[in-house]
């Protein structure tokens, strides 16, 4: 079983070194162009580029301790990625109301558009391209490892491509017809596909300090497995919580207050097995027995 982990897992690391060498080869180009050529819709897009880059990077890194100590890696690794992953994009997103403020005070007031040059777009589409790249990079991989962190990866390089080829036009558009209501038309657009992953991120962050990062789907589909496979053992819940990349799952089980120790550690190990079978991110299983006062019957 572990080197049926050890193998997704490891093709999922290298699906994600791609993305984030990608994402980073993305954010180079992008803003080597910017130094030249300037202009806010490139800069948003670069900021863009460096949110994708960050969150590549922090899923790069946890993968790699789950490759290399499996589901023994420390725990404090899934607290830094969350952690890490917030501070960063907060001074990343810092840096650009800063910019973004700047050219509302002094460019937009000037009426006179910031993109001067139609060769910035040839940085865009470059950027769809290598998007393009880890797109079709990580549908690969998912279909080979079936693995859901696989498929959040390619679904958020999607998005990207879709970003990718609205800077592209709106570059082009700004250009040609040098209107300045049109350049923060797709200044704010780029902006919004930044709120989006921002948002997507903040969200996962937020539940797992409320404790609300429950995933029902996952808990339901153990508890059902659970009771087909335990029968005559009374299962009060599962909860499936996911933290950063992978998940937590805690499970309560009444057991005789008679039964033997022996017994209890045996029920412990089938269901430990059981439950990280249906999922090579589960990282960790704590199964609670409290003791039952009276008859029961096996939870439907």
């Amino acid at each position: 079983m572990r080197s049926v982990i050890a193998f997704k897992l490891t093709g999922a690391y290298r699906g994600f070194v791609y993305s984030a060498l990608f994402s980073l080869l993305g954010l180079l180009i992008e803003s080597l162009f910017f130094i030249y050529y300037g202009g806010i819709i490139l800069l948003t897009d670069i900021v863009h580029w460096a949110v994708d880059t960050l969150v590549e990077v922090f899923g790069l890194i946890v993968l790699y301790y789950a490759v290399r100590f499996g589901r023994r890696f420390p725990w404090s690794i899934l607290v830094l990625e969350s952690a890490a992953m917030l501070l960063s994009i907060i001074m990343a997103l810092g840096i650009y109301i800063f910019f973004f403020g700047s050219y509302i005070t002094s460019e937009f007031a000037m009426g006179e558009p910031t993109t001067r040059s139609p060769i910035p777009a040839l940085a865009t589409t470059i950027g769809g391209l290598l998007t393009g790249l880890t797109l079709v990079i990580q549908v690969k991989n998912y279909r080979l490892y079936e693995l859901e962190v696989l498929r959040v990866d390619y679904t958020h390089a999607l998005i990207d491509l879709i970003a990718a080829f609205s800077a592209t036009i709106g570059i082009l558009l700004v250009y040609t017809t040098r209107s300045q209501s049109l350049e923060l038309l797709f200044t704010l657009i780029t902006t919004m596909f930044i709120v989006h992953g921002l948002l997507e991120i903040l969200r996962d962050i937020v539940k797992t300090i409320t404790g609300s990062n429950i995933d029902y789907e996952l808990s339901n589909r153990l508890l059902k497995k659970l009771v087909n496979e335990l029968k005559g053992v009374y299962i009060e819940d599962i909860i499936a919580r996911k933290i950063g990349s992978f998940y937590i799952v805690e499970a309560r089980i009444g057991v005789d207050p008679y039964e033997k120790l022996v017994a209890i550690h045996k029920l412990r190990n089938r269901i430990v097995n059981t439950v990280i079978n249906e999922s090579d991110l589960i990282y960790h299983v704590d199964v609670k027995f409290y003791p039952l006062k009276t008859k029961y019957r096996r939870r439907k």
